[in-house]
């Protein structure tokens, strides 16, 4: 089998295997560990694409980006084509908002005043939104191609794509009032996720090189990260009776599935969603304002013990110290690392192999 290179990682082929090592839960001589070293210290701001833009300030502003990164470890250098958090409801025909101060975030408009005005929930294939997506994806894919991969899109699905429509407090009141209506649109818009995953896994190659998820994580197959955001609103009732068949539909679909645990409103679920076989990856964030991921050891350890992967973000003496303090299992997990410079981080992956 020939070896892939890529333009900013050329040692692309050595990395698969680690990514390999690290999905079947094995160490190669290290466990897995992605490293963003810079290049030099300025900082390279990525503008949220508008619908109607051209492409081509996307394109320059990641090329500025790529250039000014090493990536080191099992780092992969990739593009992320998208129009926000929201859009898989603009796929759905919700109109698509882009902050026009910051232009850092987009929101759609929750237009839903009665579920049966917009019911069966389907991906329409003239939506303007989605047709400009697919436009978006062929224009990615020239510009990635031998450079870098075409990462996944940011799918915000199941409950929190009827949450983007109807809003977080008559979301709320229809769990209450209308569960028969909810459990049929959780139905409808399941299968939406897979359709959207499956036309756009035609781009950039994947078959052959594989898919990397928002939270950096390469598969050469399927990988995504599950979220259910909205979840720290509901009561574990509600979650397990309309939540948690989407999560284990869809991390079914998926060859490496990964779940976003997004602050302490989302333990309570931990259980739950540590019992879905087909999760095999588990990332912690506790949120802004609170102790880093890596000092969270009871959620790290129950995590690890119940066989998930799972991830720690440090510095490269944070890892150090987690390495040799925290008594993680370094088969399943990976570190994700900033490096102030190319040296410093091959100087980390060198000490892991030596303490590992």
């Amino acid at each position: 089998m020939s070896e892939l290179k890529l333009k900013y990682k050329p040692d692309f082929s050595r990395a698969q295997k680690y990514w390999d090592a690290f999905w079947n839960k094995e160490i190669i001589d290290r466990p897995c560990t992605i490293i963003y070293a810079k290049k030099d210290l300025k900082h390279y701001s990525m503008t949220l694409q508008g619908v109607e833009d051209d492409f081509s300030v996307s394109f320059s502003a990641s090329q500025k980006s790529l250039e000014s990164i090493e990536f080191l470890g099992e780092a992969i250098p990739g593009f992320r084509p998208g129009f926000g958090p929201d859009q898989m409801t603009a796929f759905l025909g919700m109109p698509l908002t882009i902050n026009p101060e910051s232009r850092d975030t987009s929101w759609t408009e929750k237009i839903v005043n009665e579920w049966k005005d917009f019911m069966p929930l389907k991906l329409d294939e003239k939506n303007p939104v989605w047709r400009r997506m697919l436009e978006f994806h062929k224009a990615a894919e020239k510009f990635c191609k031998d450079k870098c991969l075409l990462f996944n899109i940011d799918l915000h699905s199941n409950i929190d794509c009827l949450e983007a429509m109807r809003g977080a407090e008559r979301l709320l009141y229809d769990l209450i009032d209308k569960p028969e209506i909810v459990d049929e649109l959780m139905k409808q818009v399941r299968p939406v996720y897979k359709k959207i995953y499956n036309e756009l896994w035609q781009f950039g190659d994947k078959a052959k090189i594989g898919s990397n998820s928002g939270m950096h994580l390469y598969s050469r197959g399927k990988t995504d990260y599950i979220q259910t955001d909205f979840i720290s609103l509901v009561t574990p009732e509600m979650f397990r009776r309309f939540v948690l068949p989407a999560i284990e539909e869809e991390a079914a679909f998926l060859d490496d599935a990964a779940f976003h645990l997004d602050g302490p409103g989302a333990l309570p679920f931990l259980d739950d969603i540590l019992a879905v076989k087909k999760i095999k990856f588990v990332q912690w964030l506790p949120g802004a304002g609170r102790k880093p991921n890596f000092l969270w050891q009871e959620i790290i350890n129950k995590i690890q013990s119940a066989g998930k992967l799972t991830i720690i973000y440090a510095s490269p003496d944070e890892v150090k110290y987690v390495h040799q303090n925290c008594n993680y299992k370094p088969e399943l997990l990976v570190y994700e690392v900033y490096a102030d410079n190319k040296q410093q981080g091959i100087e980390l992956l060198d000490w892991l192999k030596r303490n590992t």
